[in-house]
């Protein structure tokens, strides 16, 4: 088998999985922006088309909340969410295994209480529980309910959040 034949094959059925990918990416890209603009966050807005950098808007629209009896603030959970999977595709190659499933369960921990705040305050959810635990562990899942929600007003107490 010639190399060429081998990256024809290779390419055949990588490009589908990466052209997926871009519209995953882009359609999540378009939903934080949409809903960063309808909450008042224009000046992060902006942030939604960077990659890794937007899954911190996540936190942001969390706010400050408590993980495990301990308070955090949003940009240290905004810095777990934007780094941490970065981090751990170097330290992981570099340290093997053991570190980078660590890291990857802090994660996805801590994707679990962001996207359960920020679905909480989305008004039309009944059970933000449920819609956090799949969005954390199954990242199309992530990508659809947050399209599916981008023009969402969110509330907190009641009140419009801002």
């Amino acid at each position: 088998m010639t190399f060429g034949l081998l990256m024809g094959i290779v390419g055949a059925f990588l490009i589908p999985f990466i052209l997926v990918w871009l519209v995953c990416y882009g359609l999540e890209a378009y939903a934080l922006y949409t809903l960063a603009k309808n909450n008042g966050q224009d000046d992060k807005a902006i942030l939604a088309f960077v990659p890794y950098i937007n899954r911190g808007l996540y936190a942001f629209f969390a706010g400050d909340q408590e993980m495990f009896g301990n308070q955090v603030s949003t940009i240290v959970s905004a810095g777990i969410l934007a780094l941490l999977p970065l981090l751990s595709t170097f330290i992981g190659h570099l340290l093997w295994g053991l570190v980078w499933v660590i890291l990857t369960i802090v994660v996805i921990i801590v994707s679990y209480y962001n996207y359960k705040a920020v679905y909480s305050k989305m008004s039309k959810i009944s059970d933000s529980n449920l819609f956090a635990i799949l969005a954390s562990v199954i990242t199309l899942c992530r990508v659809i309910f947050i399209f599916l929600h981008r023009n969402d007003i969110l509330v907190e107490d009641g009140e419009i959040v801002e």
